[in-house]
């Protein structure tokens, strides 16, 4: 009988890793279809196209963004490029947005599970990723499907912190490990600081105590404890060097970062947080019970499920925030364990967002949760490396109804899953106006944040809105996610305005009611005189005039939207 040569890989062994490999890419595969087909029961928004335009202007040259204000989160080293690279391909639209918000999610969810299944092999392996990929893998309809599967809001930032967090799982302890790991933070902190919040100052506090748990505990010497003070210091080190990054590309005149807006929120605030917390992470685990209603996608209102089924999914949904929270406080009692540092970072990770979180002014509704998704894809990681260790213990005569019960619940989020993948899509408010543009030779024209990037977005540049800030005594440019070049009168010619009362109705899950009429005192503040030319299209009012619009409008630009209430929340 032939024997495998000494170094070479057995047979059965290179079958099992091309059998892994193969059935990772068909779940990639049929992962980013369901999750591109539910990303778009959900409209793209203005948020969106914020970053869809700056990658569209970075492809065509503009590498620094030079002229652009941005929010004071750029994504301009994660999602800001990934657009760039679908835009390649795709070329501009709102079908960029879907595209990335999928392509995003299923790589989060594998990478999760790839996270949770460690150095495990065989069933064990298998049943950690199961778990934490099962955990994630059916969004709630409603918030849940915008937080997750459509424009930035944070989450594109957990993935190279998954990467970074797979390095130190898998990795020796080598030189290069510390120093990778500061190099991808750099650059994940560079486009989203929240990323301080989710590894950065988790690595130190858990490395750190580890340090002085070895030294003063035990009577070892600093230098045996070199690989956590060189993950502490490349932790440190990663925020002066993406400051000094941004204020770089600041000097080298590329785009210009509003300052974060961070205050404390006041003792008789924390209670509601608490609250408003809790809800938004049983939105992000999709069970959700508290924003169910008719006029839910879930709900029969809309043509969606029966009240009583989208309750139950949400039921079923709590069996993954169970386990979240099993592995979640379960890790803390790995905190000094020398062979697990993932484990308690991922868990310390939550707490520091989360109280960062509670103790600030930020949360207001259930979309302020876009703020802590994190608590998502590293709960889901823990579960996976905690709890299948814990069920070992179980009774054998128990096994089978376990095994049973779990293939239910996967089961179930397969069922929500697929429910979501077959909904019809949705197109946002403004798409319909974009053809009657068009025929109009309308091409520039002035608007509200609301439709401005959002239309030129839609009409894949070929129609321009810029967002003014409307204002009853004058109005300036916005500087607010835009680009200062596109309100230089000597090189474009803005002639009308456009407004959308479709913009004015509560938006899906009824948390916000959204408003982007421009007072008329504010448009008469132009002085360019009475309108040419009024229509009405659909739910659109487009005013017209035979001069530049541009010439009319004053300085200096500002940040906010002036008289008009962007984002009013309903009571």
């Amino acid at each position: 009988m032939n024997q495998p040569r000494t170094g070479e890989e057995p047979n059965g062994n290179r079958l099992a890793r091309w059998a892994w490999l193969a059935a990772f890419a068909v779940a990639a595969v049929v992962l980013f279809v369901a999750y591109m087909r539910m990303s778009r029961t959900y409209p793209v928004t203005a948020d969106g196209a914020d970053q869809a335009l700056q990658a569209w202007d970075m492809l065509h040259g503009n590498v620094l963004l030079h002229g652009w204000t941005i929010a004071d989160v750029t994504y301009y080293t994660t999602e800001v490029p990934q657009y760039m690279l679908i835009e390649l391909v795709r070329g501009l639209g709102a079908d960029v947005v879907h595209i990335a918000g999928a392509m995003t999610y299923t790589l989060l969810v594998l990478a999760a599970g790839l996270l949770a299944r460690g150095r495990a092999t065989g069933r064990e392996g298998l049943i950690r990723l199961l778990i934490a990929a099962g955990i994630m893998l059916a969004p709630q309809f409603g918030n849940a499907t915008h937080l997750l599967l459509s424009q930035p809001d944070h989450l594109g930032t957990q993935l190279p912190l998954l990467l970074v967090f797979l390095l130190l799982d898998r990795a020796p302890r080598r030189w290069y490990v510390p120093v990778t790991a500061g190099a991808v933070l750099t650059w994940v902190i560079i486009a989203d600081q929240v990323a301080l919040l989710d590894a950065a100052v988790p690595l130190v506090l858990v490395c750190g105590a580890r340090v002085l748990w070895a030294v003063l505990r035990h009577r070892r010497s600093l230098a045996s404890q070199w690989y956590e003070l060189s993950l502490v210091a490349a932790s440190a080190l990663s925020f002066a060097v993406a400051t000094l990054a941004v204020r770089l590309i600041s000097d080298l005149h590329g785009y210009q970062v509003l300052p974060l807006a961070a205050k404390a929120a006041s003792l008789d605030e924390i209670p509601q947080h608490v609250v408003l917390t809790l809800e938004g992470i049983l939105n992000v685990y999709g069970a959700d019970f508290f924003h169910l209603s008719n006029g839910s996608l879930l709900g029969p209102g809309l043509g969606g499920l029966p009240m009583a089924v989208g309750v139950a999914l949400a039921a079923v949904h709590l069996v993954g925030v169970a386990l979240a929270a099993w592995g979640f406080f379960r890790a803390f009692r790995h905190f000094f364990d020398p062979g697990d540092l993932v484990s308690p970072v991922l868990a310390t990770a939550i707490v520091v967002n989360v109280a960062a979180y509670v103790l600030s002014v930020i949360p207001v509704g259930v979309f302020d949760t876009r703020e802590i998704l994190a608590v998502l894809p590293f709960g889901a990681v823990l579960a996976g490396r905690m709890v299948p260790a814990q069920l070992a213990g179980v009774p054998r005569r128990l096994k089978p109804a376990l095994a049973c019960a779990s293939a239910a619940v996967l089961a179930c989020y397969l069922a929500a899953l697929g429910y979501g993948a077959a909904q019809p899509s949705v197109p946002d408010s403004e798409q319909p106006i974009v053809p009657w543009l068009e025929a109009h030779h309308l091409t520039t024209g002035l608007g509200t944040y609301i439709e401005a990037n959002l239309i030129t977005l839609d009409s894949g540049g070929r129609v321009a809105i810029r967002a003014v800030s409307w204002q009853f005594t004058r109005n300036v440019p916005r500087s607010f996610e835009s680009n200062a070049d596109w309100f230089d009168p000597r090189h474009n010619f803005a002639n009308f305005i456009v407004t959308n009362t479709a913009d004015t109705t509560p938006n899906r899950d009824r948390s916000l009611r959204r408003s982007s009429m421009i007072p008329g005192p504010a448009i008469a503040a132009l002085h360019a005189g009475p309108p040419v030319h009024v229509y009405h299209y659909k739910t659109f009012t487009i005013m017209v005039w035979d001069h530049n619009l541009l010439e009319d409008l004053g300085s200096p630009p500002s940040t906010l939207p002036g008289e008009i209430p962007c984002y009013v929340k309903c009571v």
